[in-house]
């Protein structure tokens, strides 16, 4: 890939989610919260990249997969007026089903396609399959991280700052209730991965997407990581128990090290 591509891509893509702007506040509200998302995952795949020594064409490469890997969301807000996968559909298949309707990426080499749509694919997934060709293991490895990052971000503003209306679109709808699932506790303590079937309210939430720690790929991201609090930041907005201090403590020494 080259530059020029990449700024026809980007050029393409505001093009496209204006094609979304609405005169509905809440779903321009979701827009913008998607672009501005897109934007930031966009900076942090950089930034994971060049940590890596990653080859020019290669940063364009990650800079278009973070570009498009969001794209079923905006149709997905606009149809639904929601962001829950559960809910309604998986938003990796429509920004797929969105690519090859648009047929923007047939500028490419049949590779980099390749690359790029595995990437998206698998984004958003639990677990990434370890069978995959390795360049798109590695661009999958760097789109999971790079939107992580931002989303542990995003979920810090929306649990710190909960009446800020661009954040409005957080809102899960789940019980902002005491309790909280010991299976989180126990998978926590044990170094695995959580699952969405067994979160119940937001403290399950929170701890859901601690896990994520478990599943990052490079060392600059767990180093952002730290340098941000966001461990520390989730867990001010939890309870102050035995158990969970516990796994703040594990959580903080698996990142320190």
């Amino acid at each position: 890939m080259h530059q020029e591509q990449v700024k026809a891509f980007r050029l393409w893509f505001y093009q496209y989610t204006k094609s979304y702007y609405s005169d509905d506040p809440k779903i321009q509200t979701g827009i913008k919260f998607k672009e501005e998302h897109t934007d930031r995952v966009c900076q942090n795949i950089n930034r994971i990249g060049q940590s890596l020594n990653l080859s020019l064409e290669d940063l364009y490469l990650a800079d278009t997969v973070a570009l498009f890997h969001d794209l079923g969301r905006f149709k997905q807000y606009t149809v639904y007026r929601s962001f829950n996968d559960r809910r309604t559909e998986d938003h990796a298949q429509m920004g797929l089903r969105e690519l090859g309707l648009t047929g923007v990426l047939s500028v490419l080499s049949e590779e980099e396609k390749a690359i790029i749509k595995t990437a998206i694919e698998y984004h958003n997934q639990r677990d990434l399959p370890l069978s995959l060709p390795e360049r798109c293991l590695m661009f999958a490895r760097l789109i999971r991280d790079a939107d992580k990052l931002d989303i542990l971000h995003s979920f810090v503003e929306y649990y710190t700052h909960p009446t800020n209306d661009a954040y409005s679109v957080m809102e899960t709808g789940l019980p902002d209730t005491p309790e909280y699932s010991q299976t989180f506790v126990q998978n926590l303590l044990q170094q695995q991965s959580c699952s969405y079937s067994d979160v119940a309210n937001c403290n399950d939430r929170k701890l859901l997407q601690l896990s994520w720690i478990y599943d990052i790929n490079f060392k600059f991201t767990l180093a952002e990581i730290a340098r941000q609090g966001y461990i520390t930041k989730i867990f001010d907005t939890l309870p102050q128990t035995t158990d969970l201090l516990a796994v703040q403590e594990h959580l903080l020494s698996f990142i320190s090290n």
